[in-house]
């Protein structure tokens, strides 16, 4: 398995693991041996960038943890997914209406794809991004369905129950409370009111009162371009997918008892993806930073706990083969995944605290920092990692939960 390195701790002759891929188009094939030039160009273009890079050595000592199968899961349902929306793209580059989208061959998309999760499970939800990606909404749609696709089957004993009980029909069967078809559609058109306006979602500097209104609508813009055959589910998850939990989303400030159970679950995984992601008037964060502050920070109101701690297990901040320094300052790599608390995952420490490698013979065994008493990580890459130990509500005090102009601010997009 290949080690998570900075572009700054690349080499001349290592052999890039994962292909590097920007903007659709392959910039360095996977298996490449690096030379300097490929270096050079790689911090000048991507500075923030972190790459996989082989290490045979480390493959003979260590057994890690495989996870080229969630990756490949997740690459094929979103590229299905990012496909379609392509489409959507297009007719509007043209100018034309939302008529002449062709939402059959969308929805079919839809059925196909969940078809293809549903014989394909997985234990993690490993999404990837290009760099400096120009379909942006193409790209978070394919991310967010695919999320609340794998989510949603995690939770289905969860849906079917607070399906029931939300429902003013008489006898909803399992089954039928189970169908997570009208999940897939709403995280599919969610951002469908985005596409005409997408010159303002793209835009520099702060945006006029009058912007932000065309965008606190967009969820209602959306559902309104829906046609008749999309189902009254799937419209109300695109008119909702950004209410929140505590009752201060928007457009209308739901609270959590009548928000329903879809809609909670596409707002976690729109979040997510959303702030990992660049944006013009944002930087992304990790997303260790973000699972952090949705589950267990300043953020955590926002969301139907039940759901996170789900969400938590599923997603996995640190890549298997992740360099953290220890607060000893030495440097552990992850061989493993924790789905109890994707916080903890399994590592060894594999370099000491001059970043050189520590020989094969005095390798240990993986352990869980847990099991460590006083064992911290401290740093991932260039970012700190003190948040992790602590619990402190930064933001909510911050926060007028009674003011949804206070809450787009924190947490939109």
């Amino acid at each position: 398995m290949p080690l998570v390195l900075r572009t700054d701790e690349l080499q001349e002759g290592m052999r890039l693991g994962d292909a590097l891929i920007s903007n659709g188009m392959v910039m360095l094939p996977a298996g490449k041996i690096l030379t300097d030039g490929d270096i050079s160009a790689v911090r000048r273009r991507f500075p923030g960038a972190s790459l996989t890079v082989g290490d045979p050595v480390l493959d003979k000592v260590i057994d890690f943890e495989d996870d080229k199968r969630e990756r490949t899961v997740a690459k094929e349902a979103q590229k299905k997914i990012v496909k379609s929306m392509e489409h959507v793209q297009e007719r509007f580059n043209k100018r034309t209406d939302a008529g002449k989208i062709n939402f059959k061959a969308m929805a079919d998309s839809v059925n196909e794809v969940m078809e293809y999760i549903r014989d394909n499970p997985v234990s993690s939800a490993l999404i990837s991004r290009s760099l400096d990606s120009d379909s942006y909404l193409s790209e978070h749609t394919g991310n967010v369905f695919y999320l609340s696709l794998v989510l949603g089957n995690a939770v289905k004993d969860y849906v079917v129950k607070e399906r029931i009980r939300q429902t003013a029909a008489k006898n909803l069967s399992p089954d039928k409370a189970m169908d997570l078809k009208s999940l897939g559609l709403g995280a599919m058109f969610m951002d469908l009111g985005m596409y005409p306006i997408r010159s303002i979602f793209n835009k520099e500097g702060e945006l006029t009162k009058d912007e932000k209104e065309m965008l606190f609508e967009h969820p209602n813009t959306g559902a309104d371009m829906l046609p008749d055959s999309i189902s009254a589910t799937a419209r109300m998850i695109v008119r909702t997918h950004h209410e929140n939990y505590d009752g201060n989303g928007y457009p209308r400030g739901i609270p959590a008892e009548k928000l329903h159970v879809f809609s909670r679950i596409v707002r976690i995984c729109d979040s997510f993806d959303a702030a990992t992601a660049d944006h013009v008037f944002k930087k992304a964060k990790s997303p260790s930073k973000v699972l952090w502050e949705m589950s267990l920070g300043p953020c955590r109101r926002f969301y139907d706990p039940a759901l996170m701690k789900v969400f938590r297990g599923m997603i996995q901040p640190f890549p298997i083969g992740s360099k953290i320094m220890l607060n000893d300052e030495s440097f552990a790599v992850v061989v493993k995944y924790n789905h109890k608390d994707a916080f903890d995952p399994y590592v060894m420490v594999v370099f000491d605290n001059k970043n050189q490698r520590i020989p094969t013979e005095r390798l240990g065994k993986p352990f869980c920092l847990s099991s460590k008493p006083g064992m911290r990580f401290v740093r991932f890459g260039d970012e700190p990692l003190g948040y992790l130990y602590s619990i402190k509500d930064e933001l909510s005090g911050a926060l007028d939960r009674h003011n949804p102009q206070s809450a787009f601010d924190a947490v939109f997009p």
